[in-house]
């Protein structure tokens, strides 16, 4: 009962466009060009990020969240921002000198998903293209490269005739997720719950890719790359 309760929410209560969106999440390389540790934008933590950020720095819960958040601007419910400084509002947490996260193993759930599942896309698009982000150029250009790819168009056939393997590589998405976000317990009660155990690494890139070029249209890549990005 437990493993059809779950499959009928993977199925029928998840947006298909998710799973786009998990899939491209596993398919971004972030390029470090820390435009998204610093800007307008901020990054919205929970009780938990805090705990991790508490424990990564040593401190307790508390002076972790008045000394490095603030309220949220939104008032989401309970939820804080990182606290930025500078003329550039630079993320609390980025190392001036090496210009990388400084508790970047404890680092806050949303920046584990961005950019592709942080993202709140406009026009119906299941994911944001940034302007300046290194890591999306990177992944557009990617997409648009292997397209064509022979191995990629047979990946793509068995994905499209074989419910079953879309079904594991929903169950691997969902696996990967949550043990990106830290829910490491979540993640081990999904293989309980379905029997199954997540793809190995090669194989889920592979399958994700096929999976995002079935489920989404490209062509918008070219236009964002040939306008849409500042390199």
């Amino acid at each position: 009962m437990e493993k059809e309760q779950f499959m009928h929410w993977l199925s029928e209560e998840l947006p298909e466009s998710l799973f786009s969106q998990i899939a491209a999440q596993v398919l971004f390389r972030c390029q470090h060009c820390r435009e998204c540790c610093r800007g307008e934008g901020y990054a919205l933590v929970d009780e938990e990020d805090i705990h991790e950020i508490a424990r990564a720095l040593e401190v307790s819960h508390s002076i972790a969240k008045s000394r490095f958040t603030e309220p949220d601007p939104e008032k989401n419910p309970g939820c804080r921002i990182l606290k930025s400084y500078g003329a550039e509002r630079s993320c609390c947490f980025l190392d001036r000198i090496s210009s990388r996260c400084s508790i970047y193993h404890n680092r806050p759930k949303i920046c584990r998903s961005f950019p592709m599942l942080s993202a709140e896309p406009e026009d119906g698009n299941a994911i944001c293209l940034y302007s300046d982000c290194l890591g999306t150029a990177s992944f557009a250009r990617m997409i648009l490269e292997k397209r064509g790819d022979i191995q990629v168009q047979r990946d793509m056939q068995i994905l499209n005739e074989q419910e079953e393997m879309r079904q594991k590589l929903k169950i691997s998405l969902c696996i990967w997720l949550r043990r990106t976000l830290g829910q490491k317990e979540d993640a081990d009660s999904i293989c309980r719950i379905t029997g199954e155990q997540p793809f190995q690494k090669n194989d889920l890139e592979r399958y994700c890719l096929a999976y995002f070029l079935m489920t989404m249209k490209t062509d918008g890549l070219k236009d964002y790359l040939e306008s849409g990005f500042r390199d």
